[in-house]
């Protein structure tokens, strides 16, 4: 019982660490402002740290449903509208998604699935090279001419990376990052591995990457934030300034909390619908 406690206490105190940074962070830029606009700073951040606990509850109830390999994959047959392929984060796996698959079921899709980025610890290319197998199989086993790609946190820069690649933006219809370090996040050199060392402002890969716009041809590209990210510093880093891009901001909700978020699911169904 003793170690229990003192588990949960540590716990508790790495979350709260993350929202003491992300204060500071923000107090010394304009995010700061940008809070006090819409409101309350403390109940943001207050109403946010409860979500991350929630948020990380959730990753511990939804990683037994590994087990049920069927429900993370795709249907047998053609797709009747165009299927979608959910892209995890850093030392996050396929059950990541539990919910938004549960949601986008009852929401009309039947073709979806959501992929397992083996070898926590390679690169961000690396990476790209599994997507870019998965993204050749979902559209062989549905006979559809594009995908759509989802992406939490890293896995929108592992959407980019492949995307990176010409031969890849034929294939994608619509793209939507959610809470995605487009530009890098600060708290990543606590990372493990070569994909958090990337993630690290002004990596190599992040300035390779951030040389060229990834954009489906064709097609569009959505980035989702929360105000209060607080695992993606600074906060900005979670938009892009591309032209053909949308930036769309979500409830309150903490990073790990937006695969878990039904508003923010509600969002992404509406960018795949968008006309």
């Amino acid at each position: 019982m003793f170690w229990l406690v003192l588990l949960l206490l540590f716990w508790l105190m790495g979350v709260a660490f993350t929202y003491l940074l992300f204060y500071y962070e923000s107090a010394n830029g304009r995010h700061l402002e940008v809070l006090r606009s819409r409101g309350s700073v403390p109940i943001m951040i207050l109403r946010s740290f409860f979500w991350s606990l929630y948020s990380h509850l959730l990753v511990l109830l939804t990683a037994t449903t590994a087990l049920h390999r069927d429900y993370y994959s795709l249907p047998v047959g053609p797709a009747d509208r165009t299927p979608i392929i959910f892209v995890h984060g850093l030392y996050h796996n396929h059950t990541a998604w539990y919910l938004y698959l549960r949601w986008f079921r009852r929401w009309g899709w039947s073709h979806m699935k959501a992929i397992k980025l083996k070898g926590k610890f390679r690169s961000i290319n690396e990476f790209a090279r599994i997507l870019a197998e998965e993204v050749e199989k979902v559209m062989a086993e549905t006979q559809s001419e594009k995908v759509d790609l989802v992406g939490q946190s890293m896995g929108g820069l592992v959407i980019r990376s492949y995307l990176a690649e010409d031969s890849g933006r034929a294939k994608i219809r619509r793209v939507v990052t959610l809470g995605s370090p487009h530009r890098g996040s600060k708290l990543a050199v606590f990372g493990l591995g070569q994909a958090a060392k990337e993630m690290v402002p002004g990596s190599a890969f992040l300035e390779s990457l951030n040389q060229g716009v990834q954009i489906p041809q064709d097609g569009r590209f959505y980035a989702i934030y929360t105000l209060v990210d607080n695992m993606v510093l600074p906060n900005e880093s979670t938009k892009l300034t591309w032209d053909g891009v949308k930036n769309l901001e979500t409830r309150i909700v903490n990073h790990v909390g937006l695969a878990y978020c039904k508003h923010t699911a509600r969002l992404v169904k509406e960018c795949l619908e968008e006309d």
